[in-house]
């Protein structure tokens, strides 16, 4: 009895509390879209506009001129009209949400021009975020958050209507059109036109699992000749591709939030600077991940897979923030048959090697792991495998023809600056034979001790560098050695691209895996090409420039020198006093080089004794000297010498 009486008081309260609500509910809403407006002014500097906001049933709102303008800047959004339809389940729940969102006529103008700039006021919403995830540390449950915003988004049916998207700055103007998207909370459509390059792309989508699993497609339907647009153009950043999809799945676990996504793409195309000269394109791509979002790390999975036409790698990669943060990344390219590997590599990079054929099967491993609190312990292992393998063919280069007289064109950064016989046509060629001994020392103990033992790499080296630039927070080293010195020179650009770097690391493992090459004939070529000084190749011309001697009549203290100013030439003018004398201050980098040679066996400890930086120029060099500077060498340029 008690409880009936109760439950009708309940149900008369509610029916009151309902009727007071539609009685008062156009007051309401108006103060509650004051109040939005005056905390989007408080906090976020920015005005908040509408011509009219009311009901329009029981449980639809209707705003119309909706605008959204930063303090003293252009108009960032604006809406013609905008139909919400509130969720009651949400309003039962004490929220505000929607059930279906309907916007006409979308206009979204974005200024980024320093002074004309519209979306500055981002930075409080940067700061507000930052606040956020200095507060909580630890990563799931900021996942877990971030994705649960995602996924109430993904609740509300939306149809939006003639929607117009235009971005400029300094460098660039973007212009979308977007005719009508469409999201039925099962299904997602839509088409984007890129106005400025009258090219289309088809969206779709679905829902295979609320809140778990959903689906992507895109599709070029105009040009595919046609860039993306608002890419970074300013940085040269461009990518296309023909179609893409992808399948994001989410599982919540209590020791992981984990992320897994199937991301294919055909025809794919990315242009930029740091990668290569050209567009690189890559027919068939795969990327198949799986992230693990723990309390205090972030992993790739070691199930994760790229492909790349025929080529599979799997990766792993980690971030720990406790007990000391560290990162560690692992490659593994399971055995490949060569062919498959050259042939699948991706298109307008690597032109040397287009139209190899191969024998045999090749795999790759990398294991690197560093701990920024202690970067000395920084783990750095490479490993590239063969079996059977054997080049049959070249392709668009025989890396063996320098085994035979060639011609080689000697650049100055990007400017051309002549061509140089390297063979016994060209009188100034001097063979190793008749290199002095000291010269060849001094060279190899500066620039690669292990040349003639090594396969062309030097992990250790390569470590080392990689902890001192990681300390300097500059490139302060370089891991190069000999081999990878002289393929630079003589078979690739001077380009400062990933892509050379590694086709650069691809020919040395040929030429030294195959031996296409011998050790002597490399070092031979090295010293008769590398640059010495302004216009001055191979050390003939160096020996003439500073000394006006012979190749054969350096003494130890001239080839520690010319051994010194390998990785910075024309720096030598800072070295020198005005009349022509090397400054003392070269003397610890003197000691250290001789310290090491005799170490090895390399030169008599008689050779050391007392052994001063006595070094005059008497060639051409003279002129080049400044005779008022009494700086030494700027630290940017000091001489590094590996173990």
């Amino acid at each position: 009895m008690k409880f009936r009486k109760w439950l009708v008081g309940f149900c008369l309260l509610v029916l009151a509390l309902t009727v007071l609500s539609l009685l008062f509910r156009s007051s309401l809403l108006q103060w509650a879209f004051t109040r939005l407006q005056t905390r989007a002014k408080e906090t976020y500097h920015v005005q908040l506009q509408v011509s009219s906001i009311r009901f329009a049933g029981f449980d639809n709102i209707v705003l119309e001129n909706l605008s959204l303008q930063p303090e003293n800047a252009d108009t960032l959004l604006m809406i013609s009209r905008a139909e919400l339809n509130l969720s009651l389940l949400d309003m039962i729940k004490g929220k505000t949400g929607f059930d279906e969102v309907r916007l006409d006529t979308v206009c979204l103008t974005i200024y980024n021009q320093g002074t004309r700039n519209n979306i500055s006021f981002l930075k409080y919403l940067q700061r507000k975020n930052l606040e956020k995830k200095e507060a909580s540390k630890n990563y799931r449950e900021i996942a877990i958050d971030m994705s649960g915003k995602v996924f109430s988004i993904l609740h509300t049916a939306f149809y939006v209507r003639e929607i117009s998207l235009q971005y400029e700055d300094r460098s660039r103007q973007g212009n979308v059109y977007l005719p009508e998207l469409k999201y039925d909370l099962q299904q997602f459509s839509g088409l984007a036109i890129n106005q400025k390059a009258t090219d289309t792309i088809v969206l779709s989508g679905n829902v295979v699992a609320r809140n778990k699993s959903y689906q992507f497609y895109a599709k070029h339907a105009g040009d595919e000749n046609a860039y993306l647009p608002f890419l970074d153009d300013s940085h040269g950043l461009q990518w296309r591709f023909k179609t893409l999809s992808a399948k994001l799945d989410f599982e919540k676990e209590s020791s992981a939030f984990k992320i897994r996504a199937d991301v294919n793409t055909q025809d794919f195309h990315i242009n930029h600077w740091r990668l290569a000269k050209e567009e690189v394109s890559v027919p068939k791509g795969q990327l198949k991940v799986q992230l693990n979002i723990r309390d205090d790390a972030v992993e790739l999975d070691s199930s994760s897979q790229c492909m790349l036409n025929s080529i599979s790698c799997n990766l792993f990669a980690a971030y720990h923030s406790k007990p000391n943060p560290g990162f560690s990344l692992m490659i593994k390219m399971p055995e490949t048959i060569s062919d498959s590997f050259f042939h699948s590599l991706p298109q307008g990079i690597f032109h040397t090697l287009k139209g190899i054929s191969c024998t045999g099967t090749l795999s790759y491993d990398l294991l690197f792991s560093i701990n920024p609190e202690q970067p000395d312990s920084l783990t750095f292992v490479s490993s590239f495998k063969r079996k059977n393998f054997q080049i049959t063919h070249y392709g668009e280069e025989n890396y063996a023809r320098i085994n035979r007289t060639f011609t080689y064109d000697a650049f100055d950064k990007d400017r051309f600056v002549r061509s140089i016989i390297i063979g016994p046509e060209n009188q100034k060629f001097t063979p190793l034979a008749q290199i002095n001994s000291y010269l060849v020392k001094s060279v190899l103990q500066s620039e690669d001790p292990s040349f003639m033992l090594h396969r062309g790499f030097l992990p250790e080296a390569f470590r080392e560098s990689v902890v001192k630039n990681y300390k300097e927070r500059r490139f302060a080293r370089g891991g190069s050695t000999i081999s990878m010195q002289l393929v630079k020179n003589v078979f690739l650009s001077r380009d400062k691209t990933v892509s050379r770097k590694v086709e650069e690391a691809l020919i040395v493992y040929l030429i030294e895996n195959l031996s296409l090459v011998s050790k002597e004939r490399m070092l031979e070529i090295y010293l008769n090409v590398i640059e010495w000084g302004p216009n001055i190749y191979g050390i003939h011309e160096a020996a003439r420039f500073y000394f006006n001697k012979k190749t054969s009549e350096l003494t130890l203290q001239e080839s520690i020198f010319l051994a010194g100013i390998i990785p910075k030439p024309k720096f030598f003018k800072y070295q020198f006093d005005k009349d022509g004398k090397l400054k003392s201050y070269m003397s610890g980098y003197f000691k250290i080089l001789t310290g090491r040679m005799a170490s090895k066996g390399w030169i008599l400890s008689t050779d050391t004794s007392s052994l001063s930086p006595d070094v005059k120029l008497k060639g051409g060099a003279m002129k080049f000297i400044l005779p008022n500077d009494t700086r030494e060498i700027p630290e940017s340029d000091e001489m590094i010498l590996p173990e």
